[in-house]
């Protein structure tokens, strides 16, 4: 198997942080987060949105955590919820 990763973490913050932000070149968004339904945020990369700019949200579970990911103009993929849930599942 060939390791696609560059910079890893084993601590589940670390590694959802280096995540987004690899996510966040990919998808050419301004920012993605993550963070509960109830929101608290778990993790954030980039800029967030100014008030009318569009936005993109995913609702998933992950980690017996209701949760929405944002992404900040830009795209949602499905390699980011899984990677997400990944993480936090862990």
């Amino acid at each position: 198997m060939v390791e696609r990763r560059i910079r890893r973490s084993h601590v589940p913050d670390e590694a959802l942080l280096l995540f987004l932000d690899s996510q966040r070149e990919a998808l050419e968004s301004r920012g993605l987060s993550v963070a509960t339904i109830d929101g608290r945020v778990l993790a954030s990369v980039g800029a967030k949105s100014k008030p009318g700019s569009p936005a993109g949200t995913w609702q998933l579970s992950a980690g017996g955590m209701d949760l929405v990911v944002t992404s900040h103009g830009g795209r949602l993929s499905h390699e980011l919820g899984t990677g997400v849930k990944r993480i936090l599942g862990a």
